[in-house]
């Protein structure tokens, strides 16, 4: 019952991973104002402002992958790759290539749990015969 749980989720998540990634994949780019720069520890978040194609006007939350040679400063225009559905909410750098992990995970997950459906499924083994059955 676990493994037919397992399957059925790890279905699911690739499915919902499928679509988004789909989803965003029929978004667009944008050039994006940076409105405000937040730094936790090595995380960087910056609050931007763009347009999207069909003329929405979004303002965002992104985290962003920040090197050590670019500082990105408040007013300063950034790229930033938005979604079909739901622009103002999906919104990520536009260099970003994270959601590329996002898919291994759920393709190791299938594997795993196909695995363990195999095994908890499979016919059991006839025992093998006893050689030496009745012998003192």
């Amino acid at each position: 019952m676990f493994s037919t749980f397992g399957l059925v989720f790890a279905i699911a998540l690739t499915a919902l991973a499928t679509s988004s990634i789909a989803d965003e994949r029929r978004g667009s780019e944008a050039v994006a104002e940076v409105l405000d720069v937040e730094r936790l520890g090595a995380r960087t978040f910056l609050t931007v402002q763009f347009t999207t194609n069909r003329g929405e006007a979004c303002e965002s939350r992104l985290r962003v992958t920040v090197d050590a040679n670019r500082a990105v400063s408040t007013g300063e225009h950034i790229g930033v790759h938005h979604a079909k559905n739901n622009p103002c909410l999906r919104v990520r750098e536009a260099s970003d290539q994270s959601r590329w992990f996002i898919i291994l995970v759920a393709v190791a997950l299938l594997v795993t749990f196909g695995i363990l459906t195999y095994v908890a499924w499979r016919r059991p083994r006839p025992p093998l015969p006893l050689r030496y059955a009745g012998m003192p």
